[in-house]
Order: structure tokens, then C-alpha cells, then sequence
């Protein structure tokens, strides 16, 4: 329930609301100010970065270049070496000794190289910095077959089948005296020559990559990602790489860079592209360039997220600075409308008093001359009329039943009457007259004022209408004037409660030294007229008929019944002749005063 409160400003107080207002017409403007600054900065931060992003990468590329150049140049030149072409020519062991030797020291001053061949024509290896590769057979070897041609080759990353390591393999022709190729130089650097390059650039957030002209990563800082493709390849091209073990792999898995793939897979020119990473699912940026002595191209990327961040910090403190600010204004401006809105609290609190029948509590105290004092005199007018009209119609129930006083305050009692038919139910006490000349007139008044409000309770548990109260006697309807669907089974309900009721009463006058009361009940079923009696400037709601005779004649008959003080009438009796609650004895047909036909009387008590 408060929860949702909250998201209905309609259910918010006043002072929430004005308070609310006045804070947010000061804040906002400030907030909008310093987010409109914030995307300023981030466009040129963001022109910014993607500048330096290209740049880097193109350091990055022309550096793995050079590295490539050079390599290739060292090749070339070993192809020159007068003892290497001896070597290749004539097979010589004093030569081939020296040429290790040569072959050694270059390995040992050079961490990049790895490993560096001399093969014949035909691929043997003549000479090794180790010993374990002479006499081996590469000739089968990509390396070699395009050296032997004639051509300085480059080849991509490839894993070592021995190390398990990658490895850059360039390989040169040796050509003899005659001009024709003799032999084969190879020299392969390590990968890690071309992954510090490249990892140089992984500064902060960036991360710098390298992929082939396939669009394979064949460097990247997380190892999981190596050796596949941005884009998948095609069919053709994984074949050719799984056959020549270039990365000793039965398949090639993509990671789904699709715009990615289009912008820098075989790219001549270096530049910049957008796009949401499948693996971290955040949109980034790459810049990226080609390495121009071979076929690849070196990437850079960064989120996008990361241009803003160290103004999203400095935003962020604007807004701290609002909050605090807003929370010292917040308490001002309640402080404010607490004084406006203190009167319309006390005028609330005061509305349900009155809503609640608290007449006597219902005015305020008028604290102001404004409009407020001005509402407040209205409203103590208000609840001083409300209060006299309640006290009226207090009067007026008392006067008559409740029920009959909402039916005329509604209307929908009219002069004149209507036929219902009803179950009369009229009591009286034995003996009354002589009991009431041994007692003052105070005592009688005390006496049947504490009987009848019994009576009275009793009845009206059961829906009846007390319609009125001659002496000691008492007159209940059951049907008028609301209906009822089981006025028989309620009349007859009543007077048994009646009995019980008494019971208590005269325990207590015995508890008090005073003589006990006895009464008997009739009731009748039958038609009557119902309505108000009387003239327009004064009448009573009553009904008349032969069933108000008759229940009046039947509690007289209990005089004569001294064990059955509850007599009711034939009609009565088919209406709860099948109740199992009550227990029956047939009078039989029964003699009464003001009617020439008989009455068929029964006797009722409550089953024990």
C-alpha cells in the first residue's frame, strides 16, 4: 500500500507536493545544464580518442612492419653469406662447422630468433645452431618450396608441431656461383616478438590485437580467443588452414564480429568502426591498420562507455552537490508548508471526528485571519448544525423505531397504508396494576424501564419492530415495516428469547429482596393494514387488522394456561411447524373475546 503511495503523486500530502515542486523548478535547471555540458564533452572526448585510437594502431602496425622488414632482410642477407653458399654447393664439413658456429652466435645475441636453417636444393638441413634439426627434411615445407623458387617468402603465425609455440618463418634463396639456387635460409622469429609489439598497446582499457588476411586472431590478450576468425570462413579456407597446421587445429571457430570483419579483414587504409561486441555484449570502437609488408592488420578497441567514464565521475559529483543542496532546500521548503499545511490538517483531523459522530470535538480553533480563518469559521457553522440536526434526529428515533424514522427521513413512508401480511407479537405482565400500588412512582417508572429495555433487546435481535409500548405492555411486528422471510420463525424466536431474558431480571430482583415478574406472550399470524395513522400535522406508524386482536386475545389466554405462558396461532404454527428447535402442545380451538370464530391454539417451548 505505501508502495504505491509513493508512484501516485494524486495520494501524495501537500506539503510533499509543494515541496516537490519548488525543489525540483531549482534543481533541474542545474541538472540539465550540467548534462547537456557532459554530452559536449564526451562527443569531443569521444573525436578525440577515435584519433588517437587510429594513430596508435598505425605506430602499432608500422612497428610490426619494421620488425617484419628487418627479419626479412636478415634472411636476404644470410642468403649472401660466402661460407652459407659454399655450403649449399659443396657439402663441406669445415664450412658447415663455421657456419654453426655463425648460426649460434646470431641466435645467442638475438632473442627474437628462434631457430635458423640451411637446407640444399633438395631441403636437407646443413647446418642448425642445434645439432637435433641437421640432416631433417623440410622440403615439403611452404617456407621452402617458395624460397627454392626463387622468391623471399613471410609466412603467417604459425605453431611450431615441436615447441607448441608460434613462430614467424622467413626464408631466402641461396644462389651459387653460377646464379642459380643452390640452398634455402631460413630464419624464424618468435611469436612473442610480434605479441610485445602489439601488447605494448594495451594500455588502460584498450586492448590491442592482430588478425591475418583471414580475418584469424592470431594475437590477442585473451589466450581464449586465439587462432579464430572474426567472421565465419568458408569452407575452402578452413581446409587449407586445418591441412597445413598452421595453428595444429581440426576447426576454426568464429566469434561472430560481423561489422567488425567488414571494416578491417584485407583493409589498405587505416580508420575507425562501431560496433557491439557478441562477447561483452557493450558497444565498442576499434581503430585499426594494416601492416603493409604483410597481410594483416592491427586493431585497438576500447568501450565505448570508457570515453565518458572520467566525466561521468565529474557529473556525478554535480549531481552530489544537487543532492546536498536539494536536501537543504527540502527541509526549508517543509518547514514552509508545514505552517500552510498545518491548518488543513487540523481541519481533516476535525472532518473525522465529525465523520466518526464526535459533534462535541468537531470545532477547531481558529489560529488565522486569512483564508484559512476564514474556512474555518465556515466549517465550525457546519458541524454546529450538523450537531443539532444529529440531536434531532436522535430525538426522533427514540420517538419511533429506528427503522421507521430512516423510512420516513427517506420518503418511503407515505399517509395512508398498505396489505402485508405479519406476525403480531404482544406481551404483557401478570398482576401489574395490583404491583404497582405498593410502589412509588419513581420505583414503577425505574421498574418498567429496566423490563422493557430487556424486552426490547430481545426483540430486536430478531428483526423485530417494537411498534409500541401500552403500560406494560408490549407490541412487536415481524415483517413490517421491512419484510421478512421468516417472520414466524423470528416472532417466535423472540419470545423465547423473551423468556430468557427475564429470567436474568427476575434473578436480580430476588438478588434485591423484590418479588419476581411473570408475563405471557401471544402471537399471531395473519393480513393487516400497515402504514401511518393519523393527520398531517401528527401521526404514527402501526398496523391494524384481526392478527393485532387476535395476538392480544392469546396472551390474555395464557392466564388460563399457567405451564404455557407462549401461545401462538394456527397461521404461526405453519410456519415453523417443521423447525426442530421448538417443541408443540395443541390447545385445540379456543373461544376469544371481539371474534366469532375460533382460534386453533398452540402452545410453544424451546426444545431442552
Amino acid at each position: 500500500m505505501i508502495i504505491n503511495k509513493v508512484f501516485k503523486p494524486r495520494s501524495w500530502p501537500i506539503s510533499v507536493k509543494l515541496s516537490v515542486t519548488l525543489l525540483l523548478t531549482a534543481l533541474l535547471p542545474m541538472i540539465f545544464t550540467a548534462y547537456y555540458n557532459l554530452q559536449g564533452s564526451v562527443t569531443s572526448i569521444s573525436e578525440t580518442e577515435l584519433r588517437n585510437l587510429r594513430q596508435l594502431s598505425v605506430a602499432t602496425a608500422n612497428r610490426v612492419d619494421q620488425l617484419i622488414s628487418d627479419t626479412r632482410f636478415l634472411a636476404k642477407y644470410l642468403g649472401t653469406e660466402k661460407d652459407i653458399i659454399t655450403l649449399v654447393s659443396g657439402h663441406d664439413r669445415k664450412v658447415a662447422d663455421s657456419v654453426q658456429g655463425k648460426l649460434q652466435r646470431l641466435v645467442f645475441t638475438d632473442n627474437k630468433l628462434e631457430l635458423l636453417l640451411v637446407m640444399d636444393k633438395k631441403g636437407n638441413v646443413l647446418s642448425a645452431p642445434a645439432d637435433k634439426f641437421i640432416g631433417r627434411n623440410y622440403s615439403y615445407r611452404e617456407y621452402f618450396q617458395a624460397a627454392i623458387q626463387g622468391r623471399v617468402y613471410v609466412s603467417n603465425i604459425t605453431v611450431g608441431d615441436v615447441t607448441r609455440k608460434p613462430g614467424l618463418f622467413f626464408s631466402s634463396p641461396v644462389l651459387g656461383k653460377s646464379g642459380k639456387v643452390e640452398g634455402v635460409i631460413v630464419v624464424k622469429i618468435a611469436g612473442s616478438a610480434v605479441s610485445n609489439i602489439i601488447d605494448e598497446a594495451n594500455t588502460g582499457k584498450q586492448t590491442a590485437y592482430l588478425i591475418d588476411s583471414e580475418g584469424v586472431l592470431i594475437h590477442h590478450p585473451d589466450s581464449g580467443l586465439l587462432y579464430k576468425s572474426l567472421t565465419p570462413l568458408s569452407e575452402r579456407s578452413i581446409q587449407k588452414i586445418v591441412k597445413s597446421k598452421r595453428f595444429l587445429l581440426d576447426k576454426i571457430d568464429s566469434l561472430g564480429f560481423d561489422v567488425l570483419a567488414d571494416s578491417i579483414v584485407g583493409a589498405k587504409n587505416s580508420g575507425t568502426v562501431n560496433y557491439l561486441s557478441p562477447i561483452s555484449g557493450e558497444e565498442e570502437i576499434s581503430g585499426y591498420a594494416p601492416v603493409k609488408s604483410h597481410r594483416w592488420v592491427v586493431g585497438i578497441s576500447i568501450e565505448q562507455s570508457s570515453f565518458a567514464e572520467p566525466l561521468n565521475k565529474q557529473f556525478n559529483n554535480v549531481l552530489y552537490s544537487v543532492v546536498g543542496v536539494g536536501i537543504i532546500f527540502t527541509i526549508i521548503a517543509l518547514l514552509f508548508s508545514r505552517s500552510f499545511i498545518k491548518p488543513i490538517h487540523a481541519l481533516m483531523q476535525a472532518a473525522n471526528r465529525v465523520r466518526d459522530g464526535d459533534y462535541d470535538d468537531g470545532e477547531i480553533k481558529i489560529t488565522s485571519e486569512d483564508e484559512f480563518g476564514e474556512l474555518m469559521r465556515t466549517f465550525n457553522l457546519m458541524v454546529a448544525s450538523v450537531r443539532e440536526r444529529e440531536r434531532e434526529r436522535d430525538i426522533f428515533g427514540r420517538v419511533v423505531s429506528p427503522e421507521v424514522r430512516e423510512k420516513l427521513l427517506m420518503g418511503d413512508v407515505k399517509l395512508g397504508g398498505e396489505n402485508r401480511q405479519v406476525s403480531v407479537l404482544f406481551s404483557d405482565i401478570r398482576g401489574f396494576s395490583s404491583m404497582s400500588e405498593k410502589m412509588e412512582p419513581d420505583e414503577v417508572v425505574e421498574f418498567l424501564n429496566e423490563y422493557l429495555t430487556g424486552m426490547t433487546e430481545a426483540v430486536q435481535e430478531w428483526g423485530g419492530y417494537v411498534n409500541n409500548f401500552i403500560g406494560d405492555a408490549i407490541v412487536v411486528i415481524f415483517g413490517a415495516p421491512d419484510s421478512q422471510d421468516e417472520m414466524e420463525f423470528n416472532a417466535v424466536s423472540a419470545a423465547l428469547a423473551m423468556r430468557k431474558k427475564l429470567a436474568l431480571i427476575n434473578l436480580k430482583r430476588e438478588q434485591r429482596g423484590e418479588p419476581i415478574v411473570m408475563s405471557g406472550i401471544g402471537i399471531s399470524t395473519g393480513d393487516v393494514v400497515a402504514g401511518q395513522v393519523g393527520s398531517l400535522e401528527r401521526f404514527l406508524y402501526t398496523v391494524i387488522g384481526d392478527a393485532v386482536n387476535v395476538a392480544a386475545r392469546l396472551e390474555t389466554l395464557t392466564k388460563e394456561y399457567p405451564d404455557h405462558n407462549i401461545l401462538i396461532n394456527a397461521e404461526t404454527y405453519s410456519g415453523v411447524k417443521e423447525k426442530d428447535s421448538f417443541n408443540f402442545t395443541h390447545i385445540g380451538q379456543q373461544k376469544v373475546k371481539g371474534r366469532t370464530q375460533n382460534v386453533d391454539v398452540y402452545a410453544v417451548k424451546e426444545v431442552e
